[in-house]
This record gives structure tokens, C-alpha cells and sequence, in this order.
């Protein structure tokens, strides 16, 4: 672990935050807001926004304007001296995400990175050896993966004997931006028991007429030292909740669900996910490990590559090795779907070359 970069020597203190964003993150309308709360509204984690970089010139205006109070730099590494945590937030450049976050990691700095994490397992081990390498704390999470649910289901599997199967639930309006909430809700649940070896991926198949819209199922294939179990992820819309139900023997089995429309589902959920991270950047420790993170990663593209490369057949997990999904762009898109912010404002490729070039990749 690196030296810890934030003291606090007054309770009022708050963390300084740099973020790295653009169109269809969260920073702007969500993250942003709570860390830098407006007027008399009521401050709800301990962190400031004081820095920000933007690869879109637009939306930097347009940043800049709601959050006058924020220093904007020309170049993201301009923020290292004088922040405590990092948030990586720019979906459609999420092909730089390494080279974004490398700087950080290098400087000690703990680093968020926003869902899905990477494009590619290579590029997702390369910002865990980084992280491992500087002894970095390094997170990328859903907001689901902080909710009650999460932690009661996972210790009451960890007591059951034997596991033989799970159902899960997830709203979204398509893969790549939301259904991914429900890949990590499960594998959030699981994570101790993979740790103990029985539950590790070994194969996927995502059966959907298209991963652009709601409808879909995917089915997982999970080793054990025995005979492998199967999961099966339904994908639908509209009902804003995650569910799951985890099988054992004759003994019973465990379920837990986040609620569609609890009473306080911003400080249940968005908060909660926050006050985690928070916690990361002042400590200086991950509540995970690069191992957990290369993991989900897996479990995110596998389905990814079964949909878009074996039109929905069960693929092996080292499919994954040489292949990267496409950042979002009209690449993947199809009849004006999806139609989610992230797809809304893609980048050029000679914009994302340009910035890799002036991060020295």
C-alpha cells in the first residue's frame, strides 16, 4: 500500500476530488452534485470536487459553467498535486481508460474507475498490475454492489453446504451501459464463495434478439471441484430493481432483492456506493482486489462476445484473450439504439488517437 495522501486533522475536512469526464458519465448531474452541493442543499459524503479534465471541449464549457467553483485543467495530470482521489468517468473513451488512470496510479493516488472498467482483460490488468505495482488502491463498482441486499445474501451463502444454482434479475435499458449493474450484483454475492474456489465463471451465453434493448437472458457457467452450476440473469425494463436467488441442497437456499422504489433510494444506493468510495480515497485501501476486479471484468465481456461474435452460443472465458469490445460509438449501433447518453456524443477516432498521444500512449 502506498503512503496514505489524505490526513485528517479536523472532522470538517473534506477530501479534494479530480474527476476525468464527459457526456453520459455521472459526474455531472449525479457525483458532482453531492460532492459540490448546491446552494443550501444538504452535504451528504466528505468530498469536494475541486479539479476536472474534459476530452470534449463542449462539454468542458458546459462543466465549467455548472461547476464555476472547479479548476479546469488542459491536461489531466495537472490535477496529481492537488487531489486525494480520482474518478475516471468517461464512458466513450473508456478504450483510454489505462492510459487515463495510469498517472494516477503511478502518483499513489486512489483511483475510481467508472463502470465497466475496460474494454479489454488486457487493458484491465494492466491498470491492476499498475495499481499492484505502486501499491494504488484501485475500484471500479455498481451502485448495486453496496446495497443491503448484497452483503445479507452473501453470508448466508457462505454458510450453505453446497451450491447448485442461482436466478438473477436485472432492469436495464441495454447491456453495455446498465445491464452491466446486474452482472456485477452477482458476482458481488458470489465473491466470497469464488474466493473459496467454488464459483469462478468458466463459460457464458447471452441469448437476446438484440443487447441494444430489454429482453435477455444470460446463462453462466460456474467451476466448482465437483460439477459445475449454472446462473441465469434475466434482463427486462421498466422496474428499476435487482433480485437474486442462490440454490443450495435439501437444506434451502438464500434471496435477496434492491427494491424498485425504496424510500431513500439515492442515499440507499448512489450514497452508499459513494461513502465506499470515499472510504477508499481516505484510507488508501480497495474494498476489492485485482483479482475480484479482473473477475467482473470477465463476466461483463464474455456475454459481450457471445452475443456480438458467437450470435448467443456458450463461449469459454478464453475467448476473451486477444479480443476488445468496441468503445461506444456508432460502431455498435444499430436503428438509432441504444439510446443511452453514453452512445449520444462518441468520439472520433482522431480524437481519441490525439489523446493518447498526449498521455504518451
Amino acid at each position: 500500500m502506498s503512503e496514505r495522501r489524505f490526513q485528517r486533522t479536523s472532522p470538517s475536512d473534506l477530501l479534494r476530488i479530480g474527476v476525468i469526464t464527459g457526456p453520459g458519465g455521472h459526474t455531472f448531474g449525479i457525483w458532482g452534485e453531492k460532492m459540490n452541493a448546491p446552494g443550501g442543499a444538504m452535504r451528504t459524503t466528505g468530498m469536494l470536487l475541486t479539479h476536472a479534465w474534459c476530452l470534449n471541449p463542449d462539454f468542458r464549457q458546459e462543466f465549467a459553467e455548472k461547476y464555476p467553483e472547479v479548476a479546469m485543467v488542459d491536461d489531466p495530470r495537472e490535477m496529481i498535486e492537488h487531489i486525494d482521489g480520482v474518478y475516471i468517468d468517461d464512458i466513450t473513451a473508456i478504450s483510454l481508460y489505462p492510459l487515463l488512470a495510469k498517472p494516477f496510479l503511478e502518483a499513489g493516488i486512489p483511483t475510481f474507475v467508472n463502470r465497466p472498467f475496460a474494454t479489454s482483460m488486457a487493458k484491465g490488468r494492466e491498470m491492476v498490475e499498475v495499481a499492484e505495482k505502486h501499491g494504488t488502491a484501485l475500484l471500479s463498482a455498481s451502485t448495486w454492489e453496496f446495497a443491503e441486499s448484497v452483503g445479507d445474501v452473501r453470508a448466508k451463502a457462505a454458510d450453505m453446504a453446497d451450491i447448485r444454482g442461482y436466478v438473477a434479475h436485472n432492469s436495464m435499458s441495454d447491456y453495455y451501459s446498465h445491464g452491466l449493474h446486474g452482472v456485477w450484483y452477482i458476482h458481488a454475492i458470489l465473491r466470497d464463495e469464488i474466493a473459496k474456489g467454488r464459483g469462478r465463471m468458466k463459460a457464458a451465453a447471452y441469448h437476446a434478439p438484440n443487447w441494444r434493448v430489454p429482453g435477455g437472458m444470460i446463462v453462466y457457467q460456474h467451476e466448482t471441484s465437483g460439477m459445475p452450476y449454472y446462473g441465469a440473469l434475466h434482463m427486462v425494463a421498466g422496474d428499476a430493481q435487482a433480485y437474486m436467488r442462490v440454490f443450495g441442497d435439501h437444506t434451502g437456499d438464500v434471496e435477496g432483492k434492491i427494491p424498485g422504489r425504496p424510500g431513500y433510494f439515492m442515499l440507499s444506493t448512489w450514497n452508499a456506493a459513494q461513502l465506499a468510495i470515499q472510504e477508499m480515497f481516505e484510507t488508501g485501501v480497495s474494498p476489492e482486489t485485482g483479482e475480484q476486479l479482473l473477475e467482473k471484468l470477465a463476466m461483463f465481456l464474455l456475454p459481450f462476445y457471445s452475443v456480438l461474435e458467437a450470435g448467443g452460443a456458450m463461449v469459454p472465458r478464453e475467448v476473451l484473450e486477444g479480443w476488445e469490445l468496441p468503445r461506444p460509438g456508432p460502431t455498435l449501433m444499430q436503428d438509432g439504439l441504444p439510446t443511452d447518453s453514453a452512445f449520444n456524443f462518441p468520439y472520433s477516432d482522431e480524437q481519441i488517437e490525439e489523446t493518447a498521444r498526449l498521455l504518451g500512449g
